[in-house]
């Protein structure tokens, strides 16, 4: 619950509040003392109850906490002992029921979402519904009470409940030194009868919670004053009656309001951040993966500065090499000469080594002998600015014994950033920026689109009142519209399920309307900065239900994130502003670009939006053009990033379809623009041409690695440092060409490109029959319905053990890479659905649903959270490619250019489907094999309805 890059309250399946995330990051383990309770009074004395379900035994044992009894929880209250859940997004509902509670107990929990109007899809604002039902023949007398903590408090002092009409207020305020602290929660309910307890009693020990119990169950009204200072938590209460057959239902509000950050990510486009601080890191920064490996409570972690975008060095005072080995723990990027610690003997570079693209430090040795009596200095670079664009680094020691580690025997530790400043070493920035401090003349801190349209928490509630049963209504009536359709339930279950990504912190908006999203989020913050153009491509919710969201990424990737020579960042900078180039662009990610302007201009149908963005893609286009295919054969050539954190040397399937994707979007933007679009359509005619005859081989798409005849230079691996055996592998490794490449494989994105060409209106770009072979290939060799004899070195808790999965790649025909391409073993859940929605477009449909029923049962909420697709990260964005299964199986598309409905049903003659447009929403649908549409929000223009090729008039 909550509102798009508003910050979110988790409704649980036994009616708990868990997953508080107000302060615009991840808090997945936030389960404040927060509940809801009711006091039933009867003759044999009053029964008392939390309106919760029984605690679920994962969170008994194993959690934070659990080793002391998880104190300061209502775990130990009694509760209801039958609940069950129903999801029917954006709307929760849990049915309570208890031999000894004389009533019926429903909640129904939800907040805001509309499609096409994305301000009142934005607000931070949830409501829980309590309604109560007498199903005796006696008059019921009851009191329900909210009770809470002041989760808002951040322990900084100052923090105290304030008062409202018919509620109260958790309030943290903020300071001069840290602003971003303020924050507030109103909770208050629509009873005007409501008795408030403003601050809970003040003891030791459980005194708090132990009176707050006494109250709930004897009913008492605490009616206790707002008080001066911290308060440990505060009730309201709302005492009913109920004759028999009576309902009544108590509306719970909540809106917050934190308007100021610290989020701050990217490097600005003059190089301007630095990347060292003036002190060492403490461990794992905001935004990064957990940090692991090296010693005591220090080190160098260049992420904690600027993220990725930070650039500097750190430089040793010279010392002399009086041992043989220097040993010294590293992490963080693999980039020679980027991302590195270097031995400088007389100002040269003799020894490097750089991280593995892991948070995890390992060791490091090397042999120095023959520089003994010699002055050297131990510098760290960081001077990449994309993804794994940082280095972690600790204890750096001399040491005449290789095998042990530097922290024992006869170590002379030359730093082991325990100390609160770096020492003597020398800090460097980049040019424009103070040595550890801040640059001038960018952006501060990130501001939430809401902060721009309220003043307070007392604005949120005002307008949360006075427009409740409005938004109720709206969110309703497209839960209804959502839901009433023909479409299998797994297919309508995939796709709300991940609808609940734009509710957290995944997806933040800031304070202009522009959206800028993490692909997912850790435990504590967000994971993999920057709207990720690559993990963005996947995801087609936002598009349709948000066209006016959707399109403010292309207008950060074309403009803030493009350069002027056409080179895109694909991490942008928050807030959004122009950023640094010294990073590979995703080929993938810029080519989807294009198609996705293409894609968002026939959504909108805006051509003058189409206009303006034109010169910006033809700019994009030839930078690609240019970089990966200079001798212009059709397909990528030079070395190109991806996905897969990793570049591709020589042409293949899978950026190659984005190419060809990119350049028929191109022709056709170009012709609505009367542009030359010439060389477009020769390179889009030789690439098909290669395509099919040169990468595919009978069965699929697949890669030629190359590396000669480039314009990039390939450096085989060093077998220095190795045993004789790993010198041998080494040699073979370099005998098959640069590591974490497909080859003849069978890649389950291998024809990606194609199906975004598909989804956005572009039609079949190659030849229809070998697409269908490829993804043939793709359901027999890589979808597992049991994976248990499946080996993964890489993450395997996506998928394992007699789980079904898709694998990202086999290789079917042999050949098989020593080192493929990272993360080849995993399954992720964004890949299965756009696999799963191309089948389905190509009109085989069992096995699209063999797929997306796998997915499914395996969050099915026995193991893993229904709603909580993790890649790299929880509620990763790539899984939002499961919205493509209705286009999948329906052929439906609205074109607001030429004002007409595309249908092309893979589930017969009589369907009825959600159709969401830029303009409002409803179903569409055959019946007897002719066209409908329902709007039910909103209206668009149709001026012809295609039904598989044939032309109708509705």
């Amino acid at each position: 619950m909550g509102g798009i890059g508003a910050g979110m309250i988790c409704l649980e399946g036994t009616g708990a509040l868990s997953h508080v995330s107000l302060r615009h990051q991840m808090e997945v383990f936030n389960e404040p003392c927060t509940f809801a309770a009711l006091c039933v009074k009867g003759k044999a004395g009053p029964v008392a109850k939390v309106l919760e379900g029984q605690v679920p035994g994962w969170k008994i044992f194993g959690k934070p906490g659990t080793g002391n009894g998880s104190p300061h929880t209502p775990y130990g209250f009694p509760r209801f002992l039958d609940s069950s859940f129903q999801a029917r997004f954006p709307f929760g509902t849990i049915q309570l029921a208890d031999a000894d509670m004389p009533v019926r107990v429903s909640i129904t929990g939800w907040s805001p979402f509309i499609p096409a109007d994305s301000a009142q899809s934005s607000l931070p604002v949830a409501a829980m519904e309590y309604t109560f039902t007498n199903p005796t023949d006696e008059t019921i007398e009851a009191v329900f009470s909210y009770n809470t903590k002041n989760f808002m408090s951040v322990s900084s002092g100052g923090d105290t409940v304030l008062p409202m009409k018919n509620g109260f207020i958790l309030w943290q305020p903020g300071s001069q030194d840290t602003p971003e602290q303020e924050g507030a929660c109103a909770i208050f309910v629509d009873d005007d009868n409501v008795v408030v307890d403003h601050c809970w009693f003040k003891g030791g020990w459980w005194d708090s919670l132990t009176m707050t119990w006494e109250n709930i169950k004897t009913a008492r009204l605490m009616d206790n004053p707002p008080v001066k200072g911290a308060c440990p938590g505060a009730s309201l209460f709302v005492p009913f009656n109920l004759k028999p057959g009576q309902t009544r239902t108590v509306r719970l509000m909540m809106a917050w309001y934190v308007p100021k950050t610290q989020l701050r990510y990217g490097q600005d486009a003059a190089g301007s951040g630095p990347a060292f601080s003036t002190t060492p890191s403490k461990g794992t920064a905001t935004g990064q993966q957990t940090v692991t490996g090296f010693k005591g409570k220090g080190l160098v972690n260049t992420y904690d500065s600027h993220g990725d975008g930070g650039t500097g060095t750190l430089t040793s005072p010279e010392f002399v090499v009086s041992k043989k080995h220097i040993q010294f723990l590293v992490g963080g990027g693999s980039h020679t000469g980027q991302t590195c610690v270097n031995l400088l003997i007389d100002g040269k570079v003799e020894r490097t080594a750089t991280g593995k693209n892991q948070e995890a430090l390992s060791r490091m040795t090397w042999d120095v002998t023959s520089f003994k009596g010699k002055k050297a200095q131990i510098q760290i670079v960081d001077n990449a600015t994309g993804a794994w664009g940082h280095i972690n680094v600790d204890h750096i020691a001399m040491t005449d014994v290789s095998g042990a580690s530097p922290s024992t025997r006869d170590p002379m530790v030359l730093n082991d950033f325990e100390s609160a400043s770096y020492g003597d070493w020398t800090v460097e920035g980049p040019p424009c920026c103070p040595d550890g401090g801040e640059c001038e003349d960018v952006p501060t801190y990130h501001s939430p689109f809401y902060a721009g349209k309220f003043s307070s928490v007392s604005d949120v509630a005002t307008y949360w009142k006075s427009h409740y049963q409005t938004l109720r209504d709206k969110s309703a009536l497209f839960r209804d519209t959502f839901y009433d359709t023909t479409l299998p339930p797994e297919v309508v279950e995939a796709v709300a399920a991940n609808l609940t990504i734009l509710k957290t912190p995944t997806v933040l908006r800031q304070k202009d309307g522009r959206l800028w999203c993490w692909e997912g989020c850790s435990d504590s913050s967000g994971c993999c900065a920057g709207s990720c153009t690559h993990v963005w491509n996947y995801a087609q919710a936002i598009c349709h239900l948000f066209p006016d969201l959707e399109r403010t990424l292309r207008h950060t990737e074309f403009e803030e994130s493009q350069s002027l020579e056409g080179h895109q960042t694909f991490r942008s900078a928050l807030p959004i502003r122009p950023v640094d180039h010294g990073f590979h662009a995703a080929s993938d990610g810029q080519l989807g670009g294009i198609i996705k302007v293409y894609r968002d201009w026939r959504i909108s149908g805006d051509t003058m939006w189409l206009r303006k963005m034109w010169p910006h893609v033809k700019q994009s286009l030839a930078y690609c053009i240019d970089t990966w295919d200079p001798r212009h054969i059709g397909v990528l050539e030079e070395p190109h990033h991806n996905t897969y954190d990793i570049e591709y040397w020589g042409p293949e399937g899978h950026c190659s379809s984005f190419y060809l994707g990119a350049l028929a979007a191109a022709v056709a933007m170009g012709d609505a623009v009367d542009a030359d679009v010439t060389l477009y359509q020769k390179l889009l005619t030789q690439g098909k041409v290669v395509l099919e005859t040169d990468l595919f081989n009978g069965e699929y798409f697949y890669q030629k690695i190359q590396t000669e005849g480039l314009n990039a230079r390939f450096n085989p691996l060093a077998a220095s440092g190795n045993g004789q055996g790993y010198q041998d592998i080494v040699s073979a490794l370099n005998q098959q060409g640069p590591k974490y490449q497909y080859g003849t494989g069978c890649l389950s994105d291998g024809i990606l490109g194609f199906w975004m060409a598909r989804m956005a209106g572009l039609g079949q770009i190659v030849d229809e029959q070998k697409i269908k072979s490829n993804l043939n290939a793709i359901h027999k060799y890589n979808f597992k319905p049991d994976l248990s004899d499946h080996a993964n070195p890489q993450r395997p808790t996506y998928a394992f053990g007699t789980e079904g999965g898709l694998l990202l790649c086999t290789w079917p025909r042999g050949g098989q890479l020593s080192i493929p391409f990272v993360y080849s073993d995993e399954v992720w859940t964004g890949i299965e659905y756009q696999v799963a929605s191309h089948l389905m477009v190509e009109g085989m449909v069992e096995k699209g649903l063999d797929i997306v029923r796998a997915c499914r049962d395996r969050y099915d909420g026995r193991i893993r959270n229904p709603f909580n697709e993790y890649e790299c990260g929880h509620w990763y964005a790539r899984a939002m490619s499961s919205y493509g299964l209705i286009q999948g199986l329906t052929g439906v598309r609205y074109d607001a250019v030429n004002k007409t409905l595309f249908i092309d049903s893979r589930v017969g003659n009589d369907f009825k489907s959600f159709l969401s447009t830029a303009r409002g929403f409803g179903s569409v649908g055959l019946k007897n094999g002719k066209p409908f549409v329902d709007m039910k929000m909103g209206a668009i223009e149709i001026d012809s309805v295609i039904v598989s090729g044939k032309a109708f008039k509705l």
